[in-house]
């Protein structure tokens, strides 16, 4: 990871210190419209292997791996190769995981562009694209070879984007202790200063070290997974009904209904999760639920790709930084927490 102020000598100085045959850049059409150029990339790469990809969700699919495959193929790509993930989670999770496949892996790194990719997609090697509406079933663990941080692209966010990704902070807030998670709840107002950075590093290695210690998510990095068993049923909900949220706002619904299906089965604060339910009813957009939609919920859920033996797996706190993994919640909690979200989203 490096935290760069001058972005364009970092990345000229790490393309110069390496034997890179060629340099291939994916992004997509929102950031190349507002971040390319300060990158000085063009100066890099050639046009012809600039890959501009349409903005969302939708082109996180096997058909844009198939495009892009063919393309490196046409244009003489190989091993020693590397591909330039420039944008956010979408483009960093699609491009990782067409370099880790192509050719059976090629080399590449990620210059994240939204909160969300600097705190969380970017980091630790989770590649992916969708199979339909179910999020990152297909995907590979690869690191990086680097990760270029420019906090300075956080002011090319607008409000609702920087949500998104201030919403995996408040996991981490979480996760990690209630230090952490107050510092998070004073900087929901959007303000790129000397203390919101160190904020934006601090996130970053609690979220190295969680992955450091657990490469492959065999143990505590599924306490990463926290709102998004319910969140990404939501998420995925939400693009079926053509009202798609973005991911953070999805993962901050679901952290309110885990916070209470926490509360319900290991007694963690009530206060604490109403708290929370509060702050998400303030500050992110309300998904279109209805209590029609608890089965369809319930569906997307039980295909989720961190469950096993046909079990619904959730991570869960005890409190604030104390966690529990792999835990098997009952039918009737999960579709009340489901209620409380409607009831929530209804207000």
């Amino acid at each position: 990871m490096t935290f760069t102020t001058n972005l364009a000598d970092a990345l000229t100085a790490y393309v110069s210190n390496s034997t890179f045959s060629s340099l291939f850049i994916l992004t997509d059409e929102n950031v190349y419209k507002n971040c390319f150029t300060a990158t000085s990339l063009q100066k890099l790469v050639d046009t012809k292997n600039v890959f501009i990809l349409p903005q969302g969700e939708n082109t996180k699919n096997i058909d844009t791996c198939i495009f892009i495959w063919n393309e490196l193929n046409r244009l003489g790509a190989d091993r020693k190769s590397l591909i330039i993930n420039l944008g956010g989670g979408m483009i960093t999770d699609l491009g990782g995981f067409i370099a880790s496949t192509y050719k059976r892996g090629i080399r590449f790194i990620n210059i994240p562009t939204s909160m969300l990719a600097m705190i969380d997609a970017s980091v630790g090697g989770k590649n992916g694209i969708n199979l339909g509406h179910y999020k990152n079933q297909i995907g590979t663990i690869t690191q990086p070879g680097e990760v270029f941080v420019y906090p300075l692209f956080l002011e090319t966010l607008d409000r609702r984007n920087y949500l998104s990704g201030f919403a995996e902070a408040l996991k981490h807030g979480f996760l990690e202790g209630r230090e952490l998670l107050e510092t998070a709840y004073t900087f929901a107002q959007m303000e790129i200063n000397k203390p919101f950075i160190a904020f934006l590093k601090r996130n970053i290695e609690v979220k190295e070290r969680i992955v450091a210690k657990d490469p492959l998510e065999k143990g505590d990095r599924k306490a990463l997974n926290l709102g998004h068993t319910v969140g990404h049923a939501i998420e995925a909900l939400s693009h079926e009904k053509n009202t798609p949220l973005l991911h953070g706002e999805a993962v901050a619904w679901g952290l309110a209904a885990e916070l209470y299906i926490s509360h319900l089965t290991y007694n963690f604060d009530e206060a604490t999760a109403k708290n929370f339910e509060t702050f998400v009813q303030n500050y992110f957009v309300k998904p279109d639920l209805a209590y029609t939609d608890i089965d369809k919920l319930m569906d997307y859920m039980q295909q989720d790709k961190k469950n096993e033996h046909g079990k619904i797996n959730f991570t869960l706190l005890n409190d604030i930084g104390n966690f529990k993994t792999d835990c098997v919640v009952e039918k009737e909690i999960i579709i009340e927490s489901i209620k409380k979200i409607i009831a929530l989203c209804q207000q």
